[in-house]
């Protein structure tokens, strides 16, 4: 009877054992959302993933210090250094003056001057009382003749070139039928630049970028100008502003720098980007940016001395070239500081505030996941690796169920 009672407490305790080892082994054999994507960015040499650690997340830290093209998720360092620059509240301006009989216009960088902006300026000049203007002269000196690199010589938006006078992002949208060429958009009317550039394309709409050169952008600006104003084409050139013009009128945009940041996040915009970059530099009115170099070293000295950045490299602040170089961890660094500003980043999906960052061999993501507690906590994803476009969404989700 003894022995067979010892046996059965004998059998209990091993039935006991092995339940406990199987739910042992069960818990550890669970893999995290994360770990095949561990493995798969571990083994392509080009490529990072950084994620802090908080008191309720491991951190993940694949090559954090190895210097990657960041892409277009640079333009959240670009969106933080105007930031810091201008402020949320800062508006960009043109400058109106008059003098026998021509109307002078200014340009001052606005990246966001649209067919809708040129509307207010308009109706502002309308209650002045200016005499009869028979020309447009415009003067687009604040920056210097000038290419970015990455910057293609393709007629599409994401090649538009910069300067100081531009309309509509520096873009035409236009429709060529058998009837000819007209505008495809209700806001913007047809110019002769715009006629003789739609001659070329075909059959449909398109929208496409001015060709370079920095007076094709501010001879366009005056022709839209004049059809909107004026209601005609009046004359119009591309020279210096003289001394004797007599200032008329200052137009502050009406858009704060929040929301061009807004815009440019959201749509990758590399027009704004680039016309921000060029435009850091403290400089006058009267001054024109040097060159694109002191932009480039402008914008490298201001994250050297707030963040103490050591290799990394940039020439424009689009993401466009592939010569802009940095780190996840030095990615991460402005992440942490820009989370006061997170909502200009678009929330491409639940709990994931971000920007993608896209060439032909760059697949990257750098932004914010909220965590278990709902705060935001910053990552990034640098690829630099010809990847399936929609893998860097994959690897938030994961980083979304830790």
């Amino acid at each position: 009877m003894v022995k067979s009672v010892v046996s059965m407490k004998i059998k209990m305790l091993t039935q006991l054992y092995s339940f406990i080892l199987m739910s042992c082994l069960s818990i550890t054999s669970v893999a995290s959302p994360i770990d095949k994507h561990d493995k798969i960015i571990s083994a392509i040499p080009l490529a990072s993933l950084l994620l802090a650690e908080t008191k309720d997340t491991s951190g993940i830290s694949i090559r954090p210090d190895q210097l990657l093209v960041p892409a277009s998720t640079l333009k959240v360092v670009t969106a933080y250094l105007a930031i810091k620059r201008w402020g949320l509240e800062h508006k960009f301006y043109t400058d109106f003056y008059y003098l026998d009989g021509v109307l002078w216009i200014k340009g001052f960088g606005d990246p966001y001057v649209t067919s809708e902006e040129m509307l207010l300026m308009s109706a502002a000049l309308k209650t002045l009382k200016l005499g009869k203007i028979s020309a447009i002269k415009v003067d687009n000196t604040y920056f210097p003749e000038l290419r970015l690199d990455g910057r293609g010589n393709s007629d599409n938006p994401y090649d538009a070139g910069n300067a100081a006078l531009v309309v509509n992002f520096n873009t035409l949208f236009l429709e060529k039928s058998g009837k000819g060429v007209s505008s495809a958009e209700a806001q913007t009317p047809i110019t002769p630049l715009a006629l003789r550039l739609g001659s070329k394309l075909a059959l449909g709409k398109k929208r496409i970028s001015l060709p370079g050169g920095r007076d094709m952008a501010a001879r366009y600006f005056a022709e839209v100008f004049s059809k909107l104003h004026f209601k005609r084409n009046l004359t119009v050139s591309v020279a210096q502003l003289p001394k004797s013009a007599k200032f008329v009128y200052r137009h502050q945009s009406s858009k704060a720098l929040s929301e061009l940041l807004t815009v440019m996040l959201k749509y990758s915009n590399n027009f704004i980007a680039n016309q921000l970059f060029l435009m850091l530099p403290e400089t006058s009115e009267k001054q024109a940016v040097l060159n694109v170099q002191a932009a480039q070293k402008n914008y490298t000295a201001l994250l050297q001395r707030e963040f103490d950045f050591k290799g990394a490299n940039f020439v424009d602040g689009a993401g466009l070239s592939r010569k802009n170089q940095i780190s996840s961890q030095q990615l991460l660094q402005v992440l942490e500081v820009f989370k006061p500003w997170i909502d200009l980043l678009p929330e491409r999906r639940k709990g994931l505030k971000v920007k993608t960052g896209t060439l032909s061999d760059n697949h990257s993501l750098a932004g914010y996941v909220v965590d278990k507690n709902q705060q935001w906590q910053p990552f990034v994803l640098l690829i630099n690796k010809r990847m399936p476009s929609d893998y860097r969404f994959q690897v938030a989700q994961a980083l979304l169920k830790l």
